[in-house]
């Protein structure tokens, strides 16, 4: 194995959006199985870390682009010709340009994350799935009030609450009697489920919570500290008091107009992008 120097991101805060500091680490990184290439995202973007952790594993070389300022580059011809979605994360490896979270991971990650065989492969991919259609927007529907991008309704609250709830005891199931959720190592579902879930237990499944899917909460303490995932992550603390709704970061977030400000000059919807 290549001995390399590492500089991660160790965040200070309990979720992904908190200020960090840089640490640099010495760790053998294992025989190639991935790509290497370059990664286009914005700081703290949990899909791109999900990605830099698959490339750990994959032994993939990904480097973060230095100079990219998201609403900028991603809008840039020369950008869009290489990504015409603009979106992020987005990955150029040898005049290969892939622009989704979950085939990236699947690239640089190698051949051992997506699984031995046809089923295995196949129920990856649906848990990776689920924790993008499932998981997600309902994590959002709880966590981003919080975060103060989304006014308190607590309707949408509560139902992000009830479709967690329902989501982690299906899991729970699952993993009554498996240390991983695809076969006998590590994937990339369980990868993505946990990367997903990080700001879930670290804002809001207190020790109360945590305790209503004890198999759930022992394989992520299994996942989240594994090296690969430590390096790109570092250490995650378990929620003590569950986060609320922050008033004050909302009407940062959303100032209302001021009375005499002028209007702005309505722009054609035919120059939108």
């Amino acid at each position: 194995p290549v001995i390399i120097l590492v500089k991660a991101v160790v965040s200070t805060q309990s979720g992904h959006y908190g200020r960090g500091e840089f640490i640099t680490t010495r760790y053998a990184m294992p025989a190639k199985n991935g790509a290497d290439g370059t990664l286009y995202s914005y700081p703290n973007n949990p899909r791109a870390q999900l990605i830099q952790i698959s490339a750990q594993y994959g032994g993939s070389d990904v480097q973060m682009a230095s100079n990219f300022e998201f609403g900028v580059t991603n809008k840039s011809a020369e950008f869009l010709a290489k990504f015409p979605f603009g979106q992020v994360p987005a990955f150029e490896s040898n005049g290969v340009c892939l622009n989704d979270t979950m085939a990236i991971a699947s690239f640089v990650g190698g051949s051992d994350l997506r699984g031995s065989d046809e089923v295995s492969r196949a129920t990856i991919t649906q848990f990776m799935n689920m924790a993008e259609t499932q998981l997600f927007p309902a994590a959002c529907q709880v966590l981003y009030p919080c975060w103060g991008l989304m006014p308190n309704n607590k309707n949408v609250v509560n139902k992000g609450h009830e479709n967690i709830k329902s989501f982690m005891t299906v899991l729970d199931n699952h993993l009554l009697d498996k240390t991983y959720l695809v076969g006998e190592s590590v994937t990339l579902a369980d990868l993505t489920l946990a990367v997903y879930m990080r700001d879930l237990y670290s804002m809001i499944l207190d020790e109360g919570r945590r305790n209503s899917f004890v198999n759930v909460t022992r394989w992520f303490t299994t996942i989240i500290n594994q090296d690969e995932v430590l390096r790109i992550l570092g250490p995650t603390s378990l929620c003590e008091k569950p986060a609320q709704f922050d008033a004050k970061l909302f009407q940062q977030n959303n100032p209302k107009p001021q009375k005499n400000a002028p209007k702005k000059k309505k722009v054609p919807t035919a120059t939108l992008r």
